[in-house]
């Protein structure tokens, strides 16, 4: 991997941001997975004050501060400051993949306490071994708190396949729109629990063969 100077990681960071604003931002995910012969789900969040601890820069500028400046333009080289082994620049490689991961096929798992200290009780990761965001669990709803260019396959244990993500934003009681439905899955066909499936509006639900955006339940 050639190294990425600055100017190179500016212009990730902020193409990155403005994604991770369209498609993440003030998003809540409602992720459906079979663990075994179990399906469970897990409720991810992202807010704005995430997105600078995914990216790994060092700066002086709060959280807020630094995705503001992404998205305004405003971000400049001398705002933050890359590390020197190397672990930001594998950090930016999969920076750009961040904004899809769940509006695409994608695998699950708890964290493996392999003796390395993450912060991350379980990963996320895409199917294309390349992006993997780990997440703490939270009192309502977790959220991400790093990032790695890595297999998820080597940080998490079982891994779990994804049948479906579905998304609302964060101040409303419903999910009414599906991001990710795996090939051939049907919606009525999962065994959620019930507590869960009220939370889902799915009533007359059509769904397109578009992953890129989200799609309609209602």
């Amino acid at each position: 991997m050639a190294k990425c100077d600055k100017k190179s990681a500016l212009k990730i960071i902020i193409g990155a941001a403005k994604a991770y604003d369209l498609k993440m931002n003030n998003k809540h995910f409602l992720i459906v997975y079979r663990d075994r012969a179990m399906i469970k789900t897990a409720c991810v969040g992202f807010r704005d004050m995430n997105f600078m601890h995914l990216t790994g820069v060092q700066t002086n500028l709060s959280a807020q501060q630094f995705y503001s400046a992404c998205l305004s333009g405003k971000l400049s080289e001398k705002d933050f400051e890359l590390d020197h082994k190397g672990k930001v620049q594998q950090k930016l490689v999969a920076l750009p993949y961040l904004a899809d991961l769940l509006y695409n096929p994608c695998m699950i798992g708890n964290f493996i306490n392999s003796g390395i200290y993450i912060k991350a009780d379980y990963f996320i990761g895409n199917t294309k071994a390349v992006l993997s965001v780990g997440f703490k669990t939270g009192k309502y709803t977790d959220y991400p708190v790093t990032l790695y260019r890595e297999d998820i396959r080597h940080l998490s244990q079982p891994t779990n396949k994804v049948h479906a993500i579905f998304v609302k934003n964060f101040k409303e009681d419903f999910y009414s729109k599906c991001a990710y439905l795996s090939k051939g899955q049907e919606i009525n066909s999962l065994l959620i629990a019930e507590n869960i499936r009220k939370l889902i509006i799915k009533d007359g639900c059509s769904f397109g063969t578009s992953a890129a955006e989200p799609r309609s339940l209602s």
